[in-house]
């Protein structure tokens, strides 16, 4: 016959061993319903990131346009700016210049254009 030496150690590891057999064969489970109304709650909130993805989609899209708008308007203002600072620089150089008529002027033509100014004048009245 068979001679097995069964000790305190090897009676308690038994022990533990179909407990633990036990536990897994009886076991409670989860209702499937209890991941099914998970589920259920999970796709509404997925309809509902899908919906305020779309709506923020839509924003960035119009952000986008007014965003080019501004650099169009941005460019033209640079390009008005450029050419109103080469007439800048074109009067500053000017400043100093005199002018031939002023050259051209002394008193009898100073007289002389008063006068023929005053004549029109009395000419046409207002």
């Amino acid at each position: 016959m068979l001679k097995v030496k069964i000790d305190t150690k090897t009676i308690f590891i038994l022990v533990l061993a179909a407990a633990l057999i036990l536990t897994i064969i009886f076991r409670p489970t989860k209702p499937i319903e209890t991941y099914e109304n998970e589920i259920n709650m999970l796709k509404e909130q997925n309809k509902e990131l899908i919906l305020s993805n779309d709506s923020i989609k839509s924003l960035n899209l119009q952000l986008e346009k007014e965003i080019k708008e501004i650099l169009f308007t941005i460019d033209s203002t640079q390009a008005l700016l450029r050419n109103t600072e080469k007439k800048l620089k074109k009067l500053e150089e000017r400043r100093n210049e005199v002018s031939n008529i002023v050259d051209n002027l002394n008193s009898d033509g100073i007289t002389e254009s008063l006068s023929n100014y005053l004549k029109r004048r009395g000419q046409n009245p207002r």
